[in-house]
């Protein structure tokens, strides 16, 4: 055997695997031209290598198949995840714009309130200084009457006295000044206004929440607001009997809070879940 053949035979493995310099290729592929032996080692070593790469092949591949199973399964719990966090940030930010909103409105509401227990202390101070002018004289006295209304002059439209033995409902304005259908002016004993003892006929307001009247065992106090006036007693009376509840301005707010609550237990739930899966895989 020639020493070529050593040579040749050495570097075959690196040609197969084209592993083996330029010139090293040719030095061989000439030697193989003339070598008959060599030349069948060649075709026996390459489909040696063919056989054995057929083989590793599968192998490797059913290696892989687990780890695949695995990946897609972190690939889905990965979009699973991302999709909790994108969920949790929308929830939030909605969550902290009702929030926000919320305040608002009971700042508002709070400010009605407020505006509503002066219009309710105004009711009840009117009716409290009539009916002690009324209570301390034997006779109704006009001057102190009129100093009454002159003090809620920008709210007072008329300010009228009556007797009790020809009312009827005596009963429930009794309770305290209470909004009514006017009485009948004509029955009144006096009625006072801007300039004074009011003479001629009355036409009444119908809007019964600008009326107020209140009762003792002896004398009835009614007064009509002004019609510029009115609007401030519709907004006292909506807040009195009609303002909704710290429990439904905040209902919303609340509710987002509990599902951004949930949203944000099953993001941290699914990065517990997915972070083994991701060190196996790393």
């Amino acid at each position: 055997m020639k020493n070529e053949c050593y040579i040749v035979r050495d570097l075959l493995p690196s040609y197969i695997d084209e592993l083996c310099s330029e010139e090293s290729a040719k030095f061989i592929e000439q030697h193989i031209g003339t070598c008959e032996k060599c030349s069948q080692l060649l075709h026996q070593m390459r489909l040696e290598f063919d056989t054995q790469e057929q083989t590793e092949i599968p192998a490797r591949l059913e290696q892989k198949k687990p780890f695949q199973k695995i990946a897609h399964f972190f690939n889905a719990q990965k979009s699973f995840t991302k999709f909790f966090s994108i969920s949790f940030w929308v929830t939030f930010i909605v969550t902290l714009g009702f929030f926000i909103y919320s305040l608002n409105v009971l700042s508002n509401l709070n400010d009605e309130r407020e505006d509503a227990q002066v219009v309710e202390q105004q009711k009840q101070d009117i009716m409290e200084k009539t009916f002690a002018i009324l209570s301390s004289q034997e006779s109704i006295n006009e001057t102190a009457l009129q100093a009454v209304f002159d003090q809620y002059n920008g709210q007072l439209q008329h300010l009228a006295v009556f007797a009790t033995k020809n009312i009827d409902d005596l009963a429930r304005l009794q309770k305290g000044p209470t909004n009514t259908f006017p009485i009948d002016y004509s029955q009144a004993l006096l009625i006072i206004g801007e300039k004074g003892k009011i003479l001629e006929t009355i036409v009444p307001n119908d809007y019964d929440i600008g009326t107020v009247a209140m009762a003792n065992d002896q004398w009835i106090v009614q007064f009509e607001y002004k019609e510029s006036y009115l609007k401030t007693i519709e907004n006292a009376h909506q807040i009195k009997y009609y303002a909704p509840t710290n429990w439904t301005i905040f209902q919303l707010p609340i509710v987002f809070t509990i599902i951004t609550a949930f949203i944000l237990g099953g993001l941290l739930f699914q990065k517990r879940i997915t972070k083994p899966m991701k060190n196996i895989l790393d």
